[in-house]
């Protein structure tokens, strides 16, 4: 296992750290290596979500004049920007 030295914590955050360990059953130390490993869990999440034959896909589209889908055959351009934009956001 890896060890991690952290320098100048200020004493009233490393009291606070320890308070919450205590309350929790736990000390510093494990503590520290719960909410570190936390953190990483976090951070675990597919770049896209949608895969590699969905891009694919949806490019072919791109090649036609006609919409794939007909329900936006009536939409101005400007419609369906906003509608194609709105699918990318939070990726």
């Amino acid at each position: 296992m890896a060890t991690f030295t952290i320098r100048n914590v200020p004493e009233d955050v490393k009291k606070a750290w320890r308070i919450k360990a205590a309350k929790s059953g736990h000390s510093l130390e494990e503590t520290l290596r719960i909410l570190l490993a936390e953190q990483i869990k976090d951070t675990r999440h597919p770049s896209s979500l949608i895969d590699a034959e969905e891009i694919m896909r949806r490019a072919k589209d791109l090649e036609s004049d006609e919409p794939a889908d007909g329900r936006y055959m009536y939409l101005s351009q400007k419609e369906l920007s906003d509608i194609i934009s709105g699918e990318f956001e939070g990726l």
